[in-house]
């Protein structure tokens, strides 16, 4: 069975917004002020703590890993100065070693971070070692761990280890023991990708000679994904094998609760497509949405449902809540996404700004309050947010460099972590850890 010319342009209007918006027939109004202002707050700067992570002088290569896995999750927060490694004072800087605190305070730091391991000739097992000094509260170390993993589990375990520092430093854990999941193109079909919270670790998951896109992760951090074999529907995955829908057209996209106990689907239907929600196991479905064409649905933490809406005439696709309209009028947007941030949660999502430019506006989750958080910077795309609500990542065409950014959303610091360009980014943590690893 093929697909029909309809299904497949919607496929097209869902991953090529400026495809849908050319489509459309309609532009963006001039006025784009109705999108909020860049987030500058004040005229004086802010201070940013100045942060100091130890060097690595071992062989063992265990130890280097760590220590670079943890300075970088520590520069893509944010929320540090860190201090260059030519600054760092002569000494010796072995596993067992002592900090030695007077002359790091000389350079300048504010904290001081150790990330070290050690790897026992013997068992093939890594001791993992966490430290950090906040110097203005005591002479005491604010965070001390050792965990003694596998060597498999070296990289989960620095992310857990920098999840864990933050939390000590700033009062709210991290986010980097998590997992990101896109659709991009890949040859001549669509294929599924995972990578890791800093941009290593890359992995191709899809069959690479047939279509797959919509991915999201699910209970128990598995993989889902829709996918497509010789231009048959869209049927969904839950990697490897099917996972079977009461849907007889495609199913382009899917979503969890954060609880895991509720999905949500976007399906083809004879006019479009349709919003449906039901139970993780794949029952139970009901139609929730109103508009020819829903596309994207997503969960917020507090269990609110968005997605996009629009169609023949209802204007430019708008982001939805509940089957309520909450983005700007005149503006097509996509990709909706929850941050659930320190200040609250927060909605995400891209707005069509002319020049088959795209950039990124937040709002309160229940719309409202507008602030845009991408001007004059490209295309930016399909957000979505790490599990602990600092930073928000991103597909780019800025600067002329293509890739995956990552923006903190307390300094609004942007960094590029990779250079994939796709679609359907989704962000979410992994499992937790045995009670054994727990930092």
């Amino acid at each position: 069975m093929r697909i029909a010319a309809g299904a497949l342009a919607l496929v097209a209007g869902m991953f090529c917004p400026a495809l849908a918006q050319a489509q459309s027939g309609t532009a963006p109004p001039a006025d784009e002020s109705v999108l909020g202002v860049l987030p500058i707050t004040g005229t004086a700067e802010e201070h940013v703590t100045t942060l100091a992570v130890l060097p690595s002088l071992s062989p063992d290569r265990a130890d280097v890993d760590v220590r670079s896995i943890v300075r970088r999750d520590l520069e893509l927060t944010g929320l540090f100065k860190i201090v260059p490694e030519r600054n760092a004072p002569v000494g010796t800087y072995g596993f067992d070693d002592p900090v030695d605190v007077p002359e790091w305070t000389k350079v300048g730091a504010e904290v001081i971070v150790k990330a070290a391991a050690k790897t026992d000739s013997k068992t093939g097992k890594v001791t993992v070692f966490g430290l950090a000094y906040f110097l203005n509260v005591g002479k005491d170390p604010v965070y001390e761990k050792k965990l003694v993993v596998d060597k498999k589990d070296i990289r989960v375990t620095a992310h857990r280890i920098t999840d864990a520092l933050l939390g000590a430093l700033t009062g709210r854990n991290g986010g980097f023991a998590s997992h990101m999941t896109f659709a991009k193109k890949w040859a001549r079909n669509m294929r599924v990708f995972t990578m890791d919270a800093d941009g290593n670790e890359l992995k191709p998951v899809s069959d690479e000679n047939h279509t797959a896109i919509g991915p999201a992760w699910g209970p128990n951090a598995e993989l889902f994904y829709s996918f497509s074999k010789n231009y048959a529907p869209f049927k969904v995955f839950r990697h490897p094998n099917a996972f079977p829908l009461p849907f007889s057209g495609s199913v382009y996209g899917i979503a969890f609760s954060s609880d895991g106990k509720r999905m949500a689907a976007a399906v083809s239907e004879s006019t479009g497509s349709s919003i449906y929600v039901g139970n993780a196991d794949g029952t139970g479905f009901k139609k929730v949405s109103n508009t020819r064409i829903s596309t994207h649905p997503v969960f917020s933490p507090s269990g609110k449902l968005a997605w996009v809406g629009g169609g023949a005439g209802s204007g430019p696709q708008r982001v939805y809540l509940d089957g309520k309209a909450v983005s700007p009028g005149g503006f097509r947007a996509a990709a909706p996404a929850f941050c659930d941030t320190e200040d609250g949660i927060r909605l995400v999502y891209s707005v069509a700004v002319g020049g088959d430019r795209e950039d990124l506006v937040t709002s309160g989750e229940k719309g409202g309050g507008t602030v845009r958080l991408t001007q004059n910077q490209g295309s930016n795309t399909y957000p979505a947010c790490s599990p602990d609500g600092r930073m928000l990542a991103f597909f780019s065409t800025r600067r002329k460099s293509k890739g995956l950014y990552v923006m903190s959303l307390k300094r609004w610091k942007t960094q590029k972590v990779n250079s994939q360009h796709g679609q359907s980014l989704r962000w979410d943590p992994l499992p937790p850890a045995p009670k054994s690893q727990m930092p």
